[in-house]
C-alpha cells in the first residue's frame, strides 16, 4: 500500500514548511499479495509532487538526515571552511554570516567598446598565467554577422589581457574577419565560450586549452561545438558537429542544453563536468549536471538545484558555476527573480552554494545575496553573472562579474564586466558578539601538527581554542585556559597554547577541536 510520509522542518522567521512522500510498504503476515504485472517506471513516483519537490536535493540537511557529530572525519592540510555544516558538531552563541566582496572602485572594468562586441561584453573566463602573472579573458560580444564563407553566425568570442588586472587590453589579432575587418581581437567567430579549460599537464601540447562554444540561433543542428589551442588565440574546432545539442522548446524529457550552462576540467574528480541549464515546461530554468572523460560522450543530465518553497513563486534557477577551493566545492548560483524590481526583466543575484563531492549541491546559510546588486543608478543594479572561478592574488579572491543596468527594451541591455574582491577564504564566517560562542568540530584525523585560523578579532575581543578527545573531554595542555587568544585582523596565524603550539598525539586518534569567540570573526582553519 501507498502511505504519505510528511517532514515538517521549521525555518525563520516562523515559517514551517512541510516535505511530502509517497512511501510504498510491503505487510508481511496473513494477507496474501496478488501478483501483478509491473509497475511502469514513471509510476513508481507520486507525479503529483512534482516538479516543486525537487528543491529537497538541494537541503543539505534534509539530503543528510543522519547525525554524524560523533563520527571521526578525515581532513588533510588544505584550508577548512565552515560554509556548510559538515564539519560541526555542534554551533553555541555564534552565528553563520555570507560575506560581500567590496566592488573595485574602477568598475566597470571591460565595456563595449568595439562594433564586434555590439552592446555586451559577457560570459567572461578569466585565468592568470603561472609564469607571467598576466591575467587572461575570453568574453562574448553579442552582434550578429557574416563569415568569410558567407555563414550568417553571431556570439563572437573575444580575447583581452592585463598586466594588474584592472586594466585590460584587446590586442589586434587579425584572425578573423568581422565585418570585412580583420583588425580586431575575435579567437572564435561564431560561437560563445561556456566552458574554457586550460590543462598545461596535457602531454599533447594542441590540447592544453580546450573549449566548449555554442552557436546560438536557435537552429536544428546547432549546439555546443568542440575547439582546441595550444595557447588559447589560435583555435581549432574538433569536430564538424556539435557534440551536445542545445535546447529548443520547453518540454520533458529535454531535447538539449540551454545557455549559461557551465563546463570545466575538475582535477579532484578526474573529469569533465557539465553545470547545466535547461527549462521544464512551461519555462522554468534550473540546473543539472553531467560528466565526461573526453568532453564528447556525456552522462544523462541529473537535476541538482530547483527552486523550493522558501523561494519567491517566481523565481528560477538561471546559472550555477562551481569550483574547486582548498578543502570543497563552492558554487556561485543565479537566482532570476521576475518582479524583485518594478519595471525591468529578469532581475538576477548571485547566491553561494557547497558541495564536498563535486556532484551534489547544497544552498548556503541564509541564501543572502553574495555580490549585492548595486544601486538604480550604479552600472550593476540588475542582472550579476560570475562565470568564472576566483582568482588568488596574495590573500585576496578576485571575481570578475558581469551586470547589467536597469532596462526595459534590448536599448537598455548593456552588459559590462567588473571585479569583486575578497578576503581568502571569506565566503562565510562564523561570527559572535559581546558574549563568548563556541565551535566544535567533529572528531578528526590529521597528519599535521599546528593549528592555524584565519580570524578576524576585533579590538576587545579574542579567539581561543582547545583541543577535545573523541567524547569531548579537554587534553589539558591545549585547554582553553592554555590557549594564547588571537587577536586582531590575520588571514594566517597559529594558534599557540602554553608550553608549545604543536599538538602532540597519536596519529592514528580523531581529536575534536573547539574554538571560542568573543567579538570575532572566524572563517577557516587548518593543520599543518
Amino acid at each position: 500500500m501507498i502511505l504519505p510520509v510528511c517532514i515538517r522542518r521549521a525555518f525563520p522567521p516562523g515559517a514551517t514548511v512541510w516535505f511530502c512522500l509517497a512511501v510504498g510498504l510491503v505487510v508481511a503476515g496473513s494477507t496474501r499479495v496478488k501478483a501483478q504485472a509491473p509497475v511502469p517506471p514513471t509510476w513508481r513516483v507520486d507525479a503529483s509532487l512534482y516538479p516543486k519537490a525537487y528543491g529537497v536535493i538541494a537541503d543539505d540537511r534534509l539530503m543528510h538526515p543522519v547525525d554524524v557529530s560523533n563520527w571521526p572525519l578525515q581532513i588533510d592540510s588544505s584550508r577548512q571552511l565552515f560554509v556548510d555544516d559538515e564539519l560541526v558538531a555542534s554551533l553555541a552563541g555564534v552565528t553563520r554570516r555570507i560575506n560581500s566582496p567590496r566592488k573595485h572602485p574602477r568598475n566597470p572594468l571591460v565595456v563595449p567598446d568595439r562594433p564586434w562586441e555590439g552592446d555586451d561584453c559577457f560570459f567572461q573566463t578569466v585565468l592568470r598565467d603561472e609564469r607571467s602573472g598576466r591575467f587572461r579573458m575570453w568574453y562574448s560580444g553579442r552582434p550578429k554577422h557574416l563569415l568569410e564563407s558567407g555563414k550568417r553566425a553571431d556570439w563572437p568570442t573575444c580575447y583581452a589581457e592585463s598586466a594588474d588586472g584592472i586594466h585590460w587590453d584587446k590586442p589586434v589579432l587579425r584572425l578573423h574577419a568581422i565585418g570585412g575587418s580583420r583588425e580586431n581581437n575575435v579567437v572564435i567567430p561564431d560561437g560563445s565560450v561556456f566552458g574554457l579549460m586550460h590543462r598545461p599537464d596535457e602531454p599533447d601540447p594542441r590540447l592544453r586549452f580546450r573549449a566548449l562554444a555554442l552557436r546560438f540561433q536557435n537552429e536544428p543542428g546547432e549546439g555546443y561545438f568542440l575547439y582546441a589551442s595550444e595557447d588559447g588565440i589560435h583555435w581549432t574546432m574538433e569536430r564538424e558537429r556539435a557534440v551536445i545539442p542545445s535546447l529548443h522548446g520547453y518540454r520533458l524529457p529535454a531535447n538539449g542544453i540551454g545557455d549559461t550552462s557551465s563546463f570545466r576540467w575538475d582535477p579532484r574528480l578526474k573529469k569533465y563536468i557539465g553545470d547545466v541549464k535547461f527549462v521544464l515546461p512551461p519555462k522554468m530554468r534550473v540546473r543539472a549536471i553531467m560528466e565526461s572523460d573526453d568532453l564528447i560522450h556525456w552522462t544523462r543530465p541529473r537535476m541538482t538545484i530547483y527552486p523550493d518553497a522558501l523561494d519567491e513563486p517566481k523565481a528560477q534557477i538561471y546559472g550555477h558555476h562551481g569550483f574547486i577551493y582548498e578543502s570543497m566545492w563552492i558554487g556561485m548560483m543565479r537566482v532570476m527573480h521576475d518582479d524583485l524590481i518594478a519595471d525591468s526583466y529578469k532581475q538576477t543575484t548571485i547566491e553561494l552554494t557547497a558541495s564536498r563531492d563535486g556532484r551534489n549541491w547544497s544552498r548556503v546559510a541564509d541564501r543572502a545575496q553574495f555580490i549585492p546588486l548595486g544601486r538604480p543608478d550604479e552600472w550593476d543594479p540588475h542582472y550579476h553573472d560570475a562565470f568564472t572561478s576566483p582568482i588568488t592574488v596574495g590573500d585576496e579572491l578576485w571575481i570578475y562579474y558581469r551586470s547589467l543596468p536597469l532596462w526595459k527594451d534590448m536599448h537598455d541591455k548593456i552588459s559590462r564586466i567588473g571585479l569583486a574582491i575578497l578576503r581568502r577564504d571569506g565566503f562565510v564566517s562564523l561570527e559572535a558578539q559581546d558574549q563568548d560562542g563556541f565551535v566544535v568540530t567533529r572528531p578528526l584525523t590529521f597528519a599535521g601538527r599546528t593549528l592555524f585560523v584565519n580570524a578576524d578579532v576585533a579590538e576587545g575581543g579574542s579567539l581561543t581554542a582547545e583541543v577535545q578527545d573523541q567524547t569531548g573531554k579537554p587534553l589539558t595542555a591545549y585547554a582553553f585556559d592554555r590557549s594564547i587568544p588571537v587577536t586582531g585582523d590575520r588571514t594566517k596565524t597559529p594558534v599557540r597554547w602554553v608550553g608549545g603550539e604543536n599538538i602532540e598525539r597519536d596519529s592514528s586518534e580523531s581529536l575534536r577541536l573547539s574554538f571560542r569567540l568573543r567579538k570575532a570573526k572566524l572563517y577557516s582553519f587548518w593543520i599543518e
